[in-house]
């Protein structure tokens, strides 16, 4: 049940990683500019959490996911996450961002090794919403995703809300719902915190 648990809490995770994509600044004709690595600012001990509810066959489990920078070098950054599901640890994988190269938002996802995910953006949009005590303008975005990780195909579909004033990413609210193993799991996460040690 903790593999199965963690199999769906990481793909649940997959749109937090597109979360983090930012798009391309605006360029004058002939100009070329990318996108900066929303990892670039980042220092050791900045982190952010988020609390998550998830339904698996027909049995829901409350939780946390928490991402904390652990090193950090010119050239890359390491996250640490940790996941809690109903007072269980699972270990979650340590993911390295490179920073010398474009941002690949699947890295920060920390999808098993021989993961085969692919995902299609469905819709776009600007809302405000309301977490805990605060609002936040936020951009969301609407996702299809299918593929195969640990052996099992998933299909899904997922909404995320980011602002700018959110760090590692800017992920507010995400909702996921896939289809895993012939059942349906759901998962909502949404900032519960962030700093810096």
């Amino acid at each position: 049940m903790k593999r199965l648990l963690s199999f769906v809490l990481v793909l649940a995770v997959v749109p937090l990683a597109w979360a983090d994509e930012k798009k391309p600044e605006e360029k004058k004709p002939g100009e070329k500019k990318e996108a900066p690595n929303p990892y670039a600012t980042a220092k050791v001990g900045d982190w952010v959490e988020y609390k998550t509810v998830t339904s698996f066959g027909g049995v829901k489990f409350d939780g946390t996911v928490k991402m904390t920078v652990s090193e950090k070098t010119e050239k890359e950054v390491t996250l640490k996450t940790t996941i809690n599901v109903n007072g269980m640890e699972i270990p979650g994988p340590d993911t390295k961002v490179d920073l010398t190269k474009p941002y690949d938002p699947l890295s920060t996802a920390g999808l098993p090794k021989g993961a085969d995910v692919k995902v299609e953006k469905t819709g776009e949009g600007k809302e405000k919403i309301k977490v805990g005590d605060k609002e936040y303008d936020c951009e969301w975005t609407k996702m299809k995703m299918n593929g195969k990780a640990q052996g099992q195909d998933f299909t899904g579909d997922a909404k995320f809300w980011t602002s700018k004033s959110v760090p590692l990413g800017g992920l507010v609210k995400m909702e996921t719902n896939m289809k895993i193993l012939g059942s349906d799991a759901v998962t909502t996460m949404e900032l519960a915190g962030s700093g810096s040690k």
